[in-house]
């Protein structure tokens, strides 16, 4: 019986040896993804800001458009109204000069 005793001793001791080193492999993973989980969190408070950024820009950029816009259209507006008092038919003052000239 010693020896049945003895070699399911070795076994469970091999068996133990073999979980341990299981379990400190595993450890290191675990630590590893830890600091991974670190650096993602950093990187998704770095994105977020990002995107706040942006988006205050893009909100920069329509106020900008806006405001081009608002000029462009009061420019057309201004030129619509010089072409038109340009088409209007003006007094002449070529037919006063014609009076003039036959008197």
């Amino acid at each position: 019986m010693t020896n049945y005793s003895m070699i399911l001793d070795l076994v469970l001791a091999a068996l133990l040896l073999i979980a341990i080193l299981y379990c400190w492999r595993l450890d290191g993973k675990l630590k590893n993804l830890r600091s991974g989980k670190d650096g993602m969190i950093e990187a998704a408070r770095e994105l977020q800001s990002s995107v706040e950024q942006a988006e205050r820009a893009i909100a920069g950029l329509r106020q900008s458009a806006d405001a081009a816009g608002r000029d462009l259209q009061m420019k057309i507006e201004e030129a619509r109204a010089h072409a038109s008092a340009v088409q209007a038919p003006a007094p002449s003052h070529d037919a006063g000069l014609r009076r003039r000239t036959a008197i």
